[in-house]
């Protein structure tokens, strides 16, 4: 019988309070505000990152949705609804928020994170359920805040795109887990940036049930090991076979036309230098995962790329010279983040 897993809610608490306090001490020892821009690049786990980003604006529409019942103005005029998407653009450009503000919105945050681990495929039904409930629901934006588990639960979203209403979206997402479970990354593997900044107890996180049918037993799985060193990265302990089946290069079209979608301004902002636009843990993770551990060599390709002409010729670049040569995963975070950055520095000279 197949063992099934849930989150430990107790210790995903726990360790999301101490995580939120511990990365909010050290990062507002020398400011008073973290930006948006900050919150994308906040933690080496992307998912987290854009997790706080998710909730963030979700707070945003609760209030303006509150803004728009007043009875003395038409929301539904076109030059209101105009001037409202400019004043929602502006502002996204001008976020700042304080310590005390910000502490409990990353713990609320690592919270679902830790769900979206453990139980991906609860995690998603609530989510549904809870956008199918709102006035407007924004199926497509799921796409840009929830990463993993994508493949399974994208047939679920694209029914409910097409047809708010259809009750069928519950069974496309069993199926959808149900067809890809086997590829599915495990707990481990998705929390392990997560683990670099604090070590996560997977036996106290995860409760595995076990037992004859209709009766459940509970025990905690062993925890991992903490010494990160020794443990491989996630695409070196899938062995060669998952080697063999990494993309071989960029596509330059597609990763630009994604990157121009994204809906959001603080996501982009031009950039003179890709450097300039890279937090402390993003230099921390590029030189760990991308760059073998060498600093220098890391800098030696920054200065390469910024002295390309265009976003087409710094993806042929990291083509021809990096992918291959230093066996990139095409569509880690840590390659799509820093694709990002190279379209920030060009994406002004297209315009």
């Amino acid at each position: 019988m197949e063992r099934q897993r849930s989150l430990n809610t107790e210790y995903a608490a726990r360790y999301s309070r101490e995580f939120a306090q511990n990365l909010c001490k050290e990062f507002f020892e020398s400011t008073e505000t973290i930006s948006g821009e900050e919150i994308a690049t906040l933690t080496p786990c992307r998912q987290l990152n854009l997790m706080v980003i998710k909730s963030l604006f979700e707070s945003w529409q609760e209030q303006m949705e509150r803004f728009s019942r007043s009875p003395f103005f038409d929301f539904q005029d076109k030059k209101v609804v105009s001037a409202l998407e400019d004043f929602m653009n502006v502002l996204s450009r001008a976020i700042k928020i304080r310590q005390e503000d910000f502490e409990p919105l990353l713990e609320r945050s690592l919270e679902k994170v830790l769900k979206l681990a453990v139980e991906p495929l609860a995690f998603m039904e609530e989510e549904l359920e809870g956008q199918i409930k709102k006035s407007s629901p924004d199926f497509k934006g799921l796409r840009k805040y929830l990463k993993w588990h994508a493949t399974s639960w994208q047939p679920a979203v694209e029914v409910l795109i097409e047809s708010p209403e259809s009750s069928t979206w519950r069974e496309k997402l069993h199926q959808g887990f149900d067809d890809h479970f086997s590829e599915e990354a495990s707990p481990e593997a998705l929390l392990d940036q997560i683990h670099a900044v604090l070590p996560v107890d997977m036996g106290q996180l995860i409760i595995w049930e076990t037992g004859p049918e209709g009766t459940t037993t509970r025990v905690y799985q062993e925890p991992v090991e903490d010494n990160l060193e020794a443990a491989p990265p996630p695409d070196e302990a899938a062995g060669e076979a998952a080697s063999d089946e990494r993309e071989l290069s960029i596509d330059p079209a597609l990763a630009w036309a994604r990157f121009e979608s994204e809906e959001h301004a603080y996501m982009k902002g031009s950039i003179e230098h890709i450097r300039d636009g890279m937090g402390i843990n993003q230099r921390i993770m590029f030189t760990k995962r991308l760059f073998q551990g060498n600093p220098d060599l890391m800098d030696q390709a920054l200065e390469e790329l910024d002295r390309t002409d265009s976003f087409f010729d710094a993806v042929s670049l990291m083509n021809s010279s990096f992918v291959n040569t230093l066996k990139w995963d095409v569509q880690s975070d840590e390659v799509q983040e820093l694709l990002q950055l190279v379209f920030r520095k060009f994406d002004e000279a297209s315009d």
